[in-house]
Parts: C-alpha cells; structure tokens; sequence
C-alpha cells in the first residue's frame, strides 16, 4: 500500500563570488565570465525575475523570447539593476539581489511584484557593449551550475522509498499549501463517487474525421471528439514523456502552480511560477509517478502537481510544424494539422491583416518614404505568428485547467498525445450560472467554480442551473469546442497535449476587429496624428477617421476574398 511522501531539498548551485555593493546591492557569481570586458554601455542578457519566494515573474528564455538589451546610464532599467551589471563580465552567469528602493518600489507591478518587494534576478550576460559571448561555452556553464545543484539535492536519501527529491528550482520557491483544486481531486479519485455537479452531466459524441469536410466548427451545437484526427502525424507514435525530454530537453520552460493564472483576479505571489529546463521537469513528473501514483490527499504536500501549460513550441522551434501535419509534410499553415477536416481561417486571416496594414501605410505616409519590410522575413513572422496559436501541454497526474473560455472569440481543439485528460464542460449561456468573474467582457472568461467541488452547490447555488458536458478524452482523440464554450480539464494520467486556437467563418470576425483596432490605434497615433492638417484636431476625430478608413478597406479585402471563392 503507497504510504506517506517526506521530502528531501537540493541546495543552491555554489556561489563562486560575492560582491556587495552601495544601497544593498549584492552580485552572486555562479559562474565567471572572461573577466575582461564589463559593460560601460549596452548589455545582452537572458533574464530570470524572482520575488523573495522564489516566484518567477520574469524570463525571457521560459518565455521563448529574445535575449533583453539594456542600455546602462540611459535610466532605461530599474537603478539596481544598473548597479549589478556593471560588475558582471562577458559570458558570466550570476544573481543580482536588488533592494525594494532600487527596484520597482513602493507601487510594486500590479499583481506581478507586490509593493515594497526585493528582488532577484538571474543574469546570463551573452553580449557587453557589442562584443559577443562563445554561444557554447556559456550553454556548458550554465548546465554544469544547474548539475551542481542536482547532484546536492541527491546527497543524504537518495533511493530512499518514500522520498521525493525537490530539485533546486523547486526547492528554492516557497511551498504553499495544497491547492482545493487538487485536493478535491485526490478525494474525488480515493472515494469514487460522481461529483454532485456532474451527476446530471452528458456525454459528448465521438465522431470520425471522416463525417467533416472543412467544418465550421461555430455551427456545432456542443463539443465533440474526433477519434482520429492525429492519424499520419509523426507525432503520434513519438511525442511521449521520454521523446520530449530526449529532444527538447534543454528548452527552458515556465511551470505554474495553477493553470490558467487569472492575472487580473489574483496576484502572481499566490499562484507561484517556477523556472526550469524541459529535462528537469520531466524527471520531477517521473518522480511523482513513481512515489504517488494514486494522488493520494496526504501527500498533496509533498508531491504537488505543477502544469506546464500555453508552450508555443512551434512558433519557436519551426522544426517541430511536420511532426503534427499528417504525412509529415513541410508546410507553411498550421491548418494543416487538421488536414481540412476544420475550417481554419487564421493563416488567410493573418495575410489578409497584414496586407491590409501594408496597404494603409502606403497611401497614407508620403511617396517614397514608406520602405515595405523584407519579403521573406516577413513570410516567417507571418507563420509564427499562425503557428503561435498551437501551444504544447505537458502535465502530471492531477494537474488542473481551471474552469474558463478561450480568450479572443476563438474556437478550440486540445489532441492527447499521451495519457488521458477528463474535460467537463459547460455552453456559453451557462455561464450566468458559473459565477464569472464580475468586470467587463474581457474579465468574465473565467470562475473559481470547480466541479469536482462535493459542496459545489453550497457554494455555488446557481450551479444547479448549468448543464455539465464531460468526456474523458483518451491518447490519440482531440475534443473540439466552439467558441464561448466552458471548460475544465484534469490530468489522469501524464499527459501531453497539443492545442490550437482558431477562427471560422462563423467567428472570424472576433479576429478581424482585434486586428483592425490595433491598426486603427496606430494609424491614428503615428501617421495621422502627424499630418499637418490633422495634427490639432481632437483625439476623438483621429480615431473616427482611422477607425473608418481601415473599415471600408477591410470590407474590401473581404469582397475580394469572396469573389476569389466563387471563381
């Protein structure tokens, strides 16, 4: 019988040297640079943001983005950080410990770093004032200091039963108590019984990609699950726990203690975000299955069950577009994952958007000053951002999604890779039942409301007025569900998902107006606003005549398009 789980912490990678510095300034070095070229002006780094915690806020490379340039003596970045990089040479990886007063303050970020709060920052210094860093000998760095701390955490109870060894970027984060959501979890899977909820619940039909022909899915009347949508992806027979580790490994990934983290209803502190590698995150999953395969209450603790959720590994690693594209063929939209079966509007959208703007920014600045950018860089951001909206999901046994909708309008497919997720769901006329967050449309995607709650209805009376779809969707199926759709998730097993957001006919136009306003906003703002005869007129007559302009154009584009389709 599985017993309790007791813990055992690794510690923190070795310091090599410490500098203080005036206003409490302190620069950790985990690993030397070359210790000849410090930044008078210009620095290249990789960042990791921390609070006290240990809870990240801040990281480019989790977050798949670009190493961040700062400008020192510009007054560009916060003063504590200025005062710590000029300590730090070319290639040195090291922690720089800011004070409140030199770091965001008395205001804090709002629900990202409170009031008042320290800070630390990881710093991987890639370039110093133009002059570049061996690419290689920084990556070999950087792992050898994350292995140091591994192998401490081993020290003591290695192979002891019972034990689950927290990695130091675990380790370090402060522990908060289990969450409700898991732990109903843990007693709904130890007693058996039906949550009262989803008592009543029905069951979503299974259907093959066979019975659909480039489908809108906005005409569905509820979701549904194709059982084989995933067949001719490479994918399919590969993408496990050990392939990704394998393959992957050395990305690094953001993991969150809930998923999704409403940002606007709760303070990132109180729903902690951890930074990791792929690799180091899959062990830790491979420890739980081992140590506390049945998610029992007990060790709630002691094995929490953290969820890497929203990865946009396509749009960073291109490489990866074949492997869910049937055939494995080399192809430019990610419509192409569900090989016509879903009508797919985003890539057509995205061009269009683009052509649209190129179109305005030609005739409204002056002849020969607009300079198009270059063709195929932006072929590329094109596609990245199509292929942006497919994320990856990777989770242990008990993760949760929280109830909520998709942001923007967009439908939803979510393919199981591996392991088994059960989805509960709930149509978008349910949701005055849900207890949404209260605000305005943008606010209301989202509900504390857990149906797996047994006193679900004692605190959500209206519950009882909500008509709860479920399905346990197996490896190899995909649930479909349409725009404005609840939805609740649960891991059963390890898992591996593939997402992807998209727009029909039905709702492409929750896309275009985003679009259009963005443009809108910057037409007004840089070209408009500049011109002589515009320049004193009032903010509302800019925005009229910019938000007018790029409609009549938009409804042109989309004749076009129209009259393309019927030849």
């Amino acid at each position: 019988m599985q017993g309790m789980v007791s813990t055992v912490m690794a510690g923190p990678p070795p310091v090599k040297r410490r500098v203080e510095l005036p206003q409490g300034v302190v620069v950790s070095v985990l690993q030397e640079g070359d210790q000849e070229h410090f930044p008078q002006q210009r620095v290249v780094a990789h960042l990791v943001g921390r609070l006290p915690s240990g809870c990240v806020f801040e990281s480019t490379a989790g977050k798949g983005q670009p190493p961040m340039t700062m400008l020192l003596g510009k007054k560009a970045i916060i003063p504590g950080m200025e005062l710590g990089l000029k300590e730090l040479s070319l290639g040195s990886i090291s922690e720089i410990h800011i004070p409140a007063d030199l770091g965001y303050g008395e205001t804090g970020v709002p629900h990202i770093v409170p009031p008042n709060s320290n800070l630390l920052f990881e710093v991987h210094v890639l370039e110093v004032d133009g002059l570049k860093a061996a690419g290689e000998k920084a990556s070999k760095k950087e792992e050898a200091w994350q292995e140091e701390g591994r192998e401490e955490g081993k020290e003591g109870k290695e192979g002891e039963e019972g034990c689950m060894r927290l990695p130091w970027w675990l380790a370090r984060v402060e522990s908060l108590p289990p969450s409700q959501y898991y732990l109903n979890f843990c007693n709904w899977t130890a007693r058996g019984l039906v949550p009262p909820l989803l008592e009543s619940a029905r069951t979503l039909a299974r259907r093959r990609s066979s019975e659909f022909d480039c489908f809108d899915v906005g005409t569905a009347e509820e979701p549904f699950i194709l059982v084989d949508m995933q067949e001719g992806w490479p994918a399919q027979d590969t993408w496990d726990l050990a392939w990704l580790a394998a393959k992957l490994g050395h990305t690094r990934q953001l993991v969150k203690w809930l998923g999704p983290i409403f940002t606007r209803q709760e303070n990132l502190w109180e729903a902690p975000v951890y930074e990791t590698s792929l690799s180091e995150y899959t062990s830790y999953i491979q420890d739980l299955e081992k140590l506390d395969p049945d998610s029992r209450a007990e060790n709630a603790a002691s094995c929490p069950r953290l969820y890497l959720n929203g990865w946009p590994a396509f749009a960073q690693l291109p490489w990866l577009r074949s492997h869910v594209v049937p055939g494995g063929e080399e192809v430019a939209d990610a419509a192409a994952s569900a090989d016509m079966i879903l009508e797919d509007l985003n890539s057509l959208l995205i061009r269009e958007s683009e052509a649209l703007r190129e179109s305005l920014l030609e005739g409204l600045t002056a002849r020969g000053s607009y300079q198009p950018p270059d063709a195929e860089e932006q072929k590329q951001k094109l596609q990245n951002e199509d292929w942006d909206l497919t994320k990856v999901f990777i989770s242990p046994k008990g993760a949760i999604t929280r109830l909520h909708y998709d942001n923007g309008g967009a439908h939803a497919w979510l393919s199981q890779m591996e392991g088994r997720k059960m989805f509960v769901c709930f149509p978008p006329s349910d949701g005055q039942h849900l207890h949404p967050f209260e605000g305005d449309e943008s606010l209301m995607n989202g509900s504390w409301l857990d149906p797996l709650d047994p006193e679900v209805f004692q605190k959500w009376p209206d519950a009882r007025r909500a008509t709860p779809y479920m399905a346990v969707v197996e490896r190899g199926e995909t649930i479909v569900a349409p725009k404005g759709w609840w939805h609740y998730a649960v891991s059963l097993d390890t898992s591996v998902t593939i997402m992807r957001n998209f727009y029909s006919t039905s709702n492409q136009w929750d896309l275009i107006q985003r679009k259009d306003s963005g443009l809108a906003s910057a037409i007004a703002t840089h070209v408009l606003r500049k011109q002589p005869k515009l320049k004193n007129q009032p903010d509302s007559v800019i925005n009229e005549i910019a938000n007018k302009t790029v409609h009549k154009l938009r409804e042109t584009f989309i004749e076009n398009r129209r009259k393309g389709a019927q030849q």
